[in-house]
């Protein structure tokens, strides 16, 4: 059961980033204006990103989560993506941590106002 289950975090996390990517690259060339940024190091970065996430939030466990509450949770993912996302962006683009900072923003308002909205 876990294999099917991993395999599928697996293939969601290529769709996902796929789309990520092309969202993240233009965020990184338009908000960050991070010279080196393309498509494939975006990608990289969504889909190192959404593993890592994925893999923290499986050790941690659904137990630990649930002792959390909703709020934790929320609190938490914010807090994960933004170390996840910004660090990563950093170490594939080359760049500065406030670029990787102003490219990622974005990305983590969205996702954070879309669970506020969904389970608020």
């Amino acid at each position: 059961m876990e294999g099917a289950i991993l395999t599928l975090v697996l293939i969601g996390a290529l769709v996902g980033s796929a789309v990520g990517g092309l969202i993240l690259w233009g965020l990184a060339k338009g908000v960050g204006k991070i010279e080196n940024a393309n498509y494939g190091n975006s990608f990289l970065i969504c889909l190192v990103s959404s593993i890592a996430y994925n893999g923290i939030w499986f050790i941690i466990g659904f137990q630990v989560l649930m002792e959390l509450g909703l709020a934790g949770i929320l609190v938490a993912n914010i807090v994960l993506l933004s170390i996840l996302y910004v660090s990563f962006g950093k170490v594939f683009w080359k760049c500065e941590w406030i670029q990787s900072v102003k490219a990622n923003a974005v990305w983590i308002i969205a996702f954070s106002l879309l669970n506020a909205v969904m389970f608020g």
